[in-house]
């Protein structure tokens, strides 16, 4: 993904009764966040729509995103077009200014013991500074909600081998890899 944010909204616009942004999701941002991944946005841009509230100093954001994408079916390989509609749902903190590896340990934790998440904390995420970046966001929402196995349809009977066509009357079919075989008998046949 670039190293230019898309999607930034200053924290000093926020207050109480909120704000409400639209960003557009074009191909070219579709088709960094989703690099290294076989889904690619599909031909249109997508939109970003999100309210965002400041209570204190934590920020709520609530919005949606709907963009187009084209995936491999998962049975036969043709491409599948999607238009998720994806809810994105955060609420984000100010980082904590206590570097890392120094950070209080809290509700019985060690400090060591950061890689376990209680449930509050898996519902939270952080921002930094005085902007609210969501690019990463945005791009976690749409993979996490794209889906595993995606079917061209419920009926799909995936990759079938191509019909051969029908051998014309008085000849006989033999497999391709008996060809070897066939060539030695008749060369046999030829010296007797």
């Amino acid at each position: 993904m670039g190293s230019r944010a898309a999607f930034v909204i200053p924290v000093h616009d926020l207050d109480a009764t909120g704000r409400s942004v639209e960003f557009k999701l074009t191909n070219a941002w579709l088709r960094g966040a989703l690099e290294g991944c076989e889904m690619q946005p599909a031909p249109g841009d997508g939109v970003l729509s999100a309210h965002l509230i400041k209570t204190g100093t934590d920020i709520l954001v609530q919005g949606q995103i709907d963009a187009g994408l084209v995936v491999p079916c998962a049975r036969c390989l043709r491409e599948v077009t999607l238009r998720p509609h994806i809810e994105l749902s955060l609420l984000l903190h100010p980082v904590d200014p206590a570097p890392l590896g120094r950070r209080p340990a809290g509700k019985g934790k060690t400090a060591e013991d950061d890689s376990e998440f209680s449930v509050d904390e898996a519902d939270t995420d952080t921002y930094e500074s005085e902007e609210v970046v969501l690019d990463r966001f945005v791009r976690e929402a749409i993979l996490l909600e794209s889906p595993i196995f995606p079917l061209c349809s419920e009926a799909c009977e995936g990759i079938r081998p191509a019909l051969e066509p029908a051998p014309s009357s008085g000849q006989t079919v033999f497999d391709p890899r008996l060809l070897p075989l066939l060539e030695l008998a008749k060369r046999r046949s030829m010296k007797e």
